[in-house]
């Protein structure tokens, strides 16, 4: 099967005024994004406003939503599951027994049940390397690792069914596609493997943020390949869209026909990097296949 590509040519500016963005997620018609280094999720209202939503005492990444509509959130340096409310910022668990160090992107099912990714160790401050698994909190407060461990498992979508939890593994250019099943034990399955951006300097792939599409395909970011793709439901990428010296963080599809991929970039994936003024931009992009 032949791939697609996409230039920059196609791909435009969304908004330019983030610091570090992330986790972007399609919701209740419309865009809503953590930006870490701000500190901040905005929402982007229909005509482009964007929205304060939250603003949180360390950098929070990943964000995701239950069938209520409530607004969780992950706090990455202090490893916490908060929830956001009229009141405040709850926390829902704390996750510092199972993970010290640097939790990550978050997926929500319909009942409240989160899958938090956890790097598993100070990926950007000289950690010495350690697989990690991911974690699921239940309604109640309770956590567990689920799934084998993975070379910094990032970010996470559920199927449509929610009987699937799709995990990109960042260190091991991997796709993973674990079940929500009760036993935390199960070890899932390769979706996907990703073979380096020509041209890459590293051995591996780096897939980062994902999102899903209603053919079962998959889009990733892949910061260290400066490029977006898909791969469909058999496991085979369809198309690429390359972004020059932008480094990609994470996708989501959205808009009116929810044919539009909105694509979170900046020009340094490190987080903890110094940045005075504001370089991550949003940029979108139009693709034939909707999303969910």
């Amino acid at each position: 099967m032949s791939t697609s590509s996409t230039s920059t040519s196609s791909v435009e500016v969304f908004d330019d005024r983030l610091f570090f963005p992330e986790s972007p997620r399609w919701h209740d018609g419309a865009l809503w994004v953590s930006d870490i280094q701000h500190r901040t999720v905005f929402r982007y209202d229909p005509d482009g406003r964007r929205v304060p939503v939250a603003a949180f005492a360390a950098d929070q990444s990943g964000i995701g939503f239950d069938a209520a509509g409530r607004l969780f959130a992950v706090s990455m340096p202090d490893c916490r599951l908060l929830t956001v409310a009229e009141d405040g910022i709850h926390q829902v668990a704390d996750l510092t027994p199972l993970n010290p160090v640097l939790c990550n992107d978050l997926a929500v099912a319909s009942d409240g049940t989160a899958y938090v990714t956890q790097i598993g160790f100070d990926m950007w401050g000289g950690g010495q390397f350690q697989l990690s698994r991911v974690i699921r909190v239940r309604p109640d407060g309770t956590a567990e690792e689920i799934g084998p461990p993975m070379a910094a498992p990032n970010g996470v979508v559920l199927s449509t069914d929610e009987q699937t939890l799709y995990v990109s593994e960042s260190g091991g250019g991997k796709i993973q596609a674990l079940s929500t099943a009760a036993d935390p034990a199960d070890p899932g399955k390769v979706f996907a493997e990703l073979a380096p951006a020509v041209g890459s300097a590293l051995p591996v792939s780096t897939p980062d943020g994902i999102c899903l599409d209603s053919a079962g395909g998959i889009w990733a970011a892949d910061p260290t390949g400066h490029r977006v793709v898909r791969i469909d439901a058999a496991g085979t990428l369809t198309d690429q869209i390359d972004l020059g010296d932008d480094q990609p963080l994470a996708v989501a599809l959205g808009g009116d026909e929810g044919r539009t991929l909105f694509i979170c970039v900046v020009k340094d994936s490190n987080p903890h990097s110094p940045r005075v003024n504001p370089t991550g931009r949003i940029l979108t992009t139009r693709v034939p296949v909707p999303g969910l």
